[in-house]
């Protein structure tokens, strides 16, 4: 296998264990990686006619990592997709699909950026859009989906992703 098909065809899951002294629990580090994702994994359904989006050649359109020490770990399933559609169209689809989950935060909206209490576990979101792009989010501040809306010449480019922190 070459260097370009390690880098292509790239997947990694390492687990340990170890016996927690005096004790008969188990300690498991790892990390994972991979790029088999797909829309399911995020929980979002993909624009129609949207097709995978990659940047230049290292570039992936889909991705799942994932790393854990013990009870704690962060995963991250995330997917680039390009469409001829309009951002204001797709934006509107994804607002409607992330309801599902809950009330879906407007990155654009002034107080969707509130820092909550440092103790809270309310979603925010971190910055403000450009003007003309749309960033959504739903779920708390440890398990949530994330859409992103740009626009690309003629047509759109937009990311989604699942992220889940655990501690």
């Amino acid at each position: 296998m070459n260097k370009r098909e390690c880098m292509v065809g790239w997947a990694l899951l390492l687990s340990v264990s170890a016996a927690v002294a005096g004790d008969d629990k188990e300690f498991r580090i790892g990390i994972e990686g991979h790029g088999r994702t797909e829309a399911a994994d995020v929980g979002l359904p993909v624009y129609a006619g949207a097709t995978p989006f990659q940047q230049n050649d290292g570039d992936k359109a889909a991705v799942t990592l994932g790393a854990w020490a013990g009870r704690f770990g962060l995963r991250v399933d995330a997917l680039k997709f390009r469409t001829p559609a309009a951002p204001e169209r797709v934006a509107g689809f994804y607002a409607k699909a992330m309801a599902r989950y809950g009330e879906v935060l407007d990155c654009r909206d002034a107080a969707a950026r509130l820092k909550p209490p440092k103790d809270s576990d309310r979603l925010h979101c971190e910055n403000e859009p450009k003007a003309g792009d749309f960033e959504y989010r739903v779920g708390s501040a440890r398990a949530f989906r994330v859409v992103s809306v740009k626009r690309d010449g003629e047509g759109t480019r937009f990311e989604m992703a699942r992220i889940e922190l655990k501690v």
